[in-house]
C-alpha cells in the first residue's frame, strides 16, 4: 500500500500543515476585520446623518436631557467632533472608508480564489493613500470655508469647514486672493480624490471617451439601419405599383390567339374556264346570284350596200 508524499508530511506535522495554517489564519482575520469595519462604518453613517445641535457634546452642552442621535450619546460626541474639525467635509471620510472596505473585500475574495495572487507592480504605495486623504480634507475644508460660509449656522462650532477650514481658508485668500485660492484648492481636491479613492482621471476620461465613441457608433448604425429600411420600403412600394400597372395593362388587352397559317391552294384551270359570268354588272351590292345567260351583243355588221338595195326600193 502506498500513500501520497504530501499526506505523510501532513501527518508528521511537517510544513504541509503549517502552510495550511498560514492560509487559513489570514483569511479568518481578514473576514473578522471586514465585519467589524462594516459595523463601525454603519454606526458612523447613522451618527453623522442624525446629528443634532441640541445633543450634549464637545461644542455644546445641549438643551435635551437625552441625545436624539440615533447612535446614542457616543454617536452625538462622534458626529460633533467630526463636524467641529472638518465641517461637512467630514463626509469625504465616509466615502474614503467605504472605498477602503470594498477594496479589502475584493482582496479577500481574490485570495480565496487564488491563494498565490501576485502583487501588482503598478499599485501605488500605502503612504500615497494617506497623503491623498489629507490633501482631500484640506482642499474641501478650505473651499467650504471660503465658498460655502452660508452653512456656518448648521455646523458644530459655527465655522464652515471646521477648524481646518478656518486655518487654511483665510490664509489662502490672503496669499492668493479669492480666485487664486479657488483654483489652488480645486486642483488639490481633484488630486486628493484620485489619490485617496485610488483611481486615475486618465482612465476615467478614457472610459468616458470610449463610451461616447461606442454611443456614437451605435447611433450611426441605428440611423443607417433605419435609412436602409426606409429605402427598402420605398423600393417595395414602387415595385408593387409597377406590378399593379402591369396587371392592369394585361387585363385591358385582348387575349392573344396564335392561329395556324392557312396554306395557299392552287387555282383550278377548269373552274376558272367554266365560271359563269355575272348577269347584271350594275348591281354590285345585291344579294341576287350573278347569272349571265346571254352572250354579249355583237358589233354592227354590213348586210348590203346601197347599190344593191336600190332596185329593191324601186320595186316597192
Amino acid at each position: 500500500m502506498t500513500f501520497p508524499l504530501g499526506s505523510l508530511r501532513a501527518e508528521n506535522g511537517t510544513p504541509a500543515s503549517s502552510s495550511a495554517a498560514t492560509r487559513v489564519v489570514p483569511h479568518w482575520r481578514a473576514r473578522l476585520a471586514l465585519g467589524i469595519g462594516l459595523v463601525l462604518w454603519l454606526l458612523a453613517l447613522i451618527a453623522l446623518a442624525t446629528h443634532s445641535g441640541t445633543d450634549p457634546a464637545f461644542t455644546t452642552s445641549g438643551s435635551a436631557e437625552q441625545a436624539s442621535n440615533k447612535a446614542g450619546a457616543l454617536g452625538a460626541l462622534f458626529s460633533d467632533g467630526l463636524y467641529f474639525l472638518f465641517g461637512f467635509s467630514a463626509w469625504w471620510l465616509m466615502l474614503v472608508s467605504l472605498r477602503g472596505w470594498l477594496g479589502g473585500l475584493a482582496r479577500v475574495l481574490r485570495s480565496e480564489q487564488a491563494p498565490s495572487v501576485p502583487t501588482d507592480p503598478h499599485e501605488p504605495p500605502a503612504w500615497l493613500f494617506w497623503v491623498g486623504v489629507v490633501v482631500l480634507l484640506a482642499a474641501s475644508c478650505a473651499l467650504e470655508n471660503t465658498r460655502l460660509y452660508q452653512f456656518e449656522a448648521r455646523v458644530a462650532g459655527g465655522h464652515a469647514g471646521g477648524v481646518l477650514g478656518v486655518l487654511l481658508g483665510p490664509a489662502s485668500q490672503t496669499l492668493l486672493g479669492f480666485a487664486g485660492s479657488g483654483v489652488l484648492w480645486i486642483a488639490a481636491l481633484v488630486a486628493g480624490l484620485a489619490m485617496s479613492l485610488r483611481f486615475s482621471w486618465l482612465r476615467v476620461a478614457e472610459a468616458i471617451g470610449t463610451w461616447l465613441e461606442s454611443f456614437r457608433e451605435k447611433r450611426a448604425e441605428r440611423i443607417e439601419r433605419a435609412e436602409d429600411i426606409r429605402l427598402g420600403e420605398r423600393a417595395l412600394r414602387e415595385r408593387e405599383e409597377v406590378v399593379e400597372v402591369e396587371h392592369h395593362l394585361q387585363e385591358e388587352h385582348l387575349p392573344i390567339v396564335i392561329e395556324p397559317a392557312v396554306p395557299e391552294l392552287q387555282k383550278s384551270v377548269r373552274v376558272a374556264k367554266e365560271r359563269q359570268k355575272p348577269l347584271f354588272t350594275e348591281l354590285a351590292d345585291t344579294k341576287l346570284p350573278q347569272v349571265d345567260l346571254l352572250d354579249a351583243a355583237p358589233g354592227r355588221q354590213e348586210t348590203a350596200s346601197r347599190c344593191a338595195s336600190s332596185p329593191l326600193r324601186r320595186a316597192r
